[in-house]
């Protein structure tokens, strides 16, 4: 059995439009470096991370609360950072306060300093270093495309992620099926009514905005993920995430499909996934403002869903999206992880799934 190795991963944040002034985290990671220890991951880590954070203010990352960038809420922030001779002007502050603090002094601070109060802030990571196991399960995943272009038929394929096609034990094999239904899309009836595809925003691609004719396009991919499912078992539990990184090119219009998923792990008991992905739920909900993810199409939000969650602020008295954003970023310093978990429920956005699945072994 080969050994482990440590992947260094980019985390995901993004510039929404419309006026919200904050970068907000999404839950994405992009693989950009492997080593075979995690000391030599680390360290690399390290660097990127301090290059990141290199001239950057925490307090516009994740939204408009201290919740979003520390563990430590206002008055022990407060603390942490006078006990490196930092001096913030007071323990309670509005959120607008700390963010302009910040860009008028944190320039006069020493290089300890600074490492000490970056510190506390963290949620406001941009690498993370996570264990490649051993052994992995090879996905098939469909496409999913974007919305049929004016530019003479053209769709774009989204940033990640796709529907399931089946999973398989040997690469070989989830290649041989990639292609074989592959060849049929390429020879098949165009079911997009499109005359060219694009991939110009799908990880992995080609950055340019070189157009593909039906016969040559790609329309499936396989996707290697972890997996503690034993030989000839036959089915294991893969835990998914909603695709949603398209948000990162054009904004939350284009957003894929709410059937793309993005694969993650695969494990041999329900048990096991249902506790990674509510892991995984757990975390998004220390990072994520649920109100972001809300399609610009749907219903409006019904206030009588709300109400009876006894939530911390009055609601918000319009739909606007934007408004019901800003109304959740204030809500963090008094709400309790129960009310965010309710708060999630209500706005219909499960980001993670298990989805028990058929694996061929042949």
């Amino acid at each position: 059995m080969n050994a482990s190795r440590y992947t260094v991963r980019r985390l995901g944040w993004h510039q929404p439009p419309h006026g919200d002034p904050y970068t907000r985290r999404v839950p994405t990671a992009e693989p950009i470096a492997t080593f075979d220890t995690f000391d030599e991951a680390e360290l690399h880590r390290r660097e990127r991370e301090a290059e990141c954070r290199a001239d950057e203010n925490p307090f516009r990352f994740g939204g408009g609360s201290v919740f979003f960038q520390s563990s430590l809420d206002g008055p022990r922030l407060h603390d942490w950072l006078m006990d490196a001779g930092i001096d913030p002007p007071v323990s309670h502050l509005h959120h607008r306060d700390w963010r302009a603090w910040w860009d008028a002094f944190a320039h006069t601070w020493s290089a300890d300093q600074l490492a000490h109060a970056w510190a506390a802030f963290d949620k406001v990571k941009f690498f993370d270093v996570a264990e490649e196991v051993p052994n992995v399960a090879h996905v098939v995943i469909d496409i999913v495309w974007g919305r049929l272009q004016r530019d003479g038929g053209t769709v774009t394929a989204g940033t990640e992620g796709g529907r399931l096609v089946g999973v398989y034990r040997r690469a070989g094999s989830a290649e041989a099926e990639r292609m074989r239904q592959n060849r049929v899309r390429n020879n098949g009836h165009n079911f997009h009514n499109s005359y060219w595809f694009r991939y110009d925003r799908r990880r992995g691609y080609d950055e340019s905005s070189r157009t593909w004719p039906l016969p040559r396009a790609t329309f499936f991919e396989v996707v290697q993920v972890p997996t503690n499912v034993p030989p000839l078992a036959g089915v294991g539990f893969l835990v998914q995430r909603r695709a949603i990184g398209d948000t990162a090119s054009s904004g939350w219009r284009e957003r894929p499909s709410r059937d793309a998923r993005v694969p993650l792990w695969m494990f041999a008991e329900r048990s096991a996934a249902e506790a990674f992905r509510d892991q995984l739920a757990v975390e998004c909900r220390q990072t994520v403002n649920p109100f972001v993810f809300v399609e610009p199409d749907a219903e409006p939000f019904y206030h009588h869903k709300f109400t009876r969650l006894a939530l911390p602020l009055p609601l918000p008295a319009s739909d606007r999206r934007l408004e019901w954003v800003e109304w959740w970023d204030l809500c963090q310093d008094e709400a309790t992880e129960d009310q965010r978990a309710a708060v999630w429920e209500v706005c219909d956005q499960p980001l993670f799934e298990v989805l028990r699945v058929e694996v061929s072994d042949a």
